[in-house]
């Protein structure tokens, strides 16, 4: 044996339990996430959760918490997904749960739109995430955690989205040209007829109409 050097042997077995350490402590990978990543204070913004598979059974079901204060109010079919909401008891909605099924290294996509809270901070997406094995992960966990829970930050610097709405960035209902304006309100860049002009026009019109046909009518009478 040359001196200095380790045998084949004792040298296998530290690189086996170097790459056996560094399963054990590594985090998993292919995490539940839930984008956008950064959202404007009370805007409208549709939402998408990425649920990748980590086993060979594949994910049959995925239940997200809804955060406080966030407002889910339309939801995507996801093909080949149920979709069931569980209630809190004022009536809001405190998580939805999809369930199909996916392949070994399948991706299932769920979109859903939902209001997002009036002041500035994060919120965590909790998500508890079922194979079809029967194991379960949860991500509820920090972000320094092995399984964290998504987190979006909720900024006045972020462009409003406005998903699904007709809210102005000023919280004014925008017109469009399908809204009808209430009486008395002026829908804005409406560019209708004046009709003080066109009154003032056909006043004109009848003025001389009767200026025309009165001496008409006396010389009529003479004769």
């Amino acid at each position: 044996m040359t001196r200095g050097r380790l045998p084949r042997r004792a040298l296998r077995v530290l690189v086996l339990a170097a790459a056996a350490t560094a399963l054990a402590v590594a985090p998993a990978t292919a995490h539940i996430q839930v984008r956008p990543a950064r959202v404007a204070p009370g805007d409208p913004v549709l939402w998408t959760v990425l649920a990748p598979s980590e086993e060979e059974t594949g994910t049959s079901e995925v239940e997200l918490a809804v955060p406080k204060d966030v407002l889910p109010f339309s939801y995507e079919h996801a093909p080949g997904w149920t979709r069931r909401l569980r209630m809190n008891t004022d009536g809001s909605v405190r998580s939805i749960v999809w369930r199909g099924r996916t392949s070994t290294d399948g991706l299932a996509t769920f979109r859903f739109l939902a209001s997002t809270p009036e002041r500035e901070g994060t919120i965590a997406w909790k998500a508890i995430q079922r194979y079809r094995d029967g194991a379960v992960v949860r991500w509820i966990g920090s972000a320094a955690s092995e399984y964290p829970a998504s987190i979006t930050a909720v900024s006045p610097s972020v462009p409003r989205e406005n998903a699904g709405g007709e809210i102005g960035a000023a919280g004014a209902r925008t017109p469009t040209a399908w809204t009808t304006p209430a009486p008395g309100e002026a829908q804005a860049g409406a560019t209708g007829p004046d009709w003080i002009a066109r009154g003032l026009a056909l006043a004109a019109l009848l003025a001389v109409a009767a200026a025309t046909i009165a001496p008409a009518r006396r010389r009529r009478r003479r004769r």
